[in-house]
């Protein structure tokens, strides 16, 4: 026979008054936090540690890059059109077939740079839209957040019996406290990061290729042309433009697709890689931190449901149970 012995024997009287009031206190300080975070102030807490500057910044910065990538989009339509236009002309036979084997290759990558500027553009509105939906609900997680911790801690120490709700308010505590975290900190956190690893890597070569797109778009439109012209003389305009455009890409081409190439990868890490590459990341960090916090392995979990299962469905000797898990 195992002999048991209660707390006050084996640790003291002190001792046991010592945890009584310590989960008190954990209890009441749950509840008044509750209570801020329902009521709102929370936002203001968390402007004091330089969350709120932080989703400023942020905003700034997606507002100011959603503003280039568009002035980039524009700039790749206007050359797509003169490409398009030009491609169209009907100036001879063999003349036509040289603009054909020309013009359609740079169209097409530039038509690849357009698509990827296009995509970018609405990748930075939409993290934009994110963010703010994450300042609005961010207090409620935490709310619900907290709610839940205040559940699964009484349960813990005051209702030791409810095993399945006690694991039941352990898990979805686990999860909320990532999504909590992750609305408050984790995506500002990596849109922040991208935005430095933006400045320092990839900015100078976007800038350099759009502001090379930009001047090519000015050498295919000029802005002194003369549309008062006659029939012939327009004609003869649009042969001696598209013998231009020919002879510019021809002396062009490798900067042209160096400019391309650099543009689409830099639109590709600004806006996909390193903001959701970081967040991922912070995300798998994160969930392991509190789920070592709060003891939940998946090994564990998975022994706990087979046992689960087998005293429901098996009901297997008490004996042969303890044995097994």
């Amino acid at each position: 026979m195992y002999r048991t012995y209660s707390a006050k024997k084996v640790y003291g009287t002190d001792l046991t008054m010592k945890e009584k009031i310590k989960r008190i206190t954990v209890i009441t300080l749950l509840i008044i936090f509750m209570g801020i975070s329902f009521s709102g102030y929370a936002d203001r807490y968390a402007g004091v540690l330089g969350i709120n500057m932080m989703a400023e910044s942020n905003d700034r910065y997606l507002k100011q890059s959603f503003d280039k990538a568009l002035d980039g989009f524009l700039i790749l339509s206007g050359i797509k059109m003169v490409l398009a236009i030009i491609e169209g002309s009907e100036v001879g036979v063999g003349f036509n077939l040289e603009i054909g084997d020309i013009v359609q290759p740079a169209y097409d990558y530039i038509d690849v740079a357009w698509r990827t500027v296009l995509t970018g553009s609405v990748v930075l509105l939409m993290t934009r839209y994110f963010l703010q939906a994450a300042t609005i609900l961010d207090h409620w997680c935490l709310s619900i957040t907290l709610l839940f911790l205040f559940l699964f801690l009484a349960t813990k120490w005051y209702c030791p019996g409810l095993k399945r709700s006690f694991r039941f308010f352990k898990n979805v505590s686990l999860i909320m406290v990532v999504i909590t975290a992750a609305l408050y900190v984790i995506f500002p956190v990596s849109v922040t990061g991208g935005a430095f690893l933006s400045k320092i890597i990839t900015q100078p070569s976007v800038q350099e290729a759009q502001a090379g797109l930009e001047n090519l778009q000015k050498e295919l439109l000029p802005a002194n042309e003369n549309e008062d012209s006659g029939f012939m003389s327009r004609s003869k305009d649009i042969k001696n433009r598209v013998d231009f455009v020919l002879k510019y890409l021809k002396e062009r081409t490798r900067e042209l697709t160096v400019w391309i190439i650099k543009l689409i990868a830099g639109y590709i890490f600004d806006c996909i890689v390193f903001p959701y590459a970081l967040f991922i990341i912070l995300i798998w960090f994160t969930r392991i931190v509190a789920g070592y916090l709060f003891g939940i392995s998946e090994r564990q979990s998975f022994y706990q449901d087979l046992e689960y299962i087998f005293k429901k469905y098996y009901r297997l000797p008490s004996e042969k149970r303890d044995s097994s898990f």
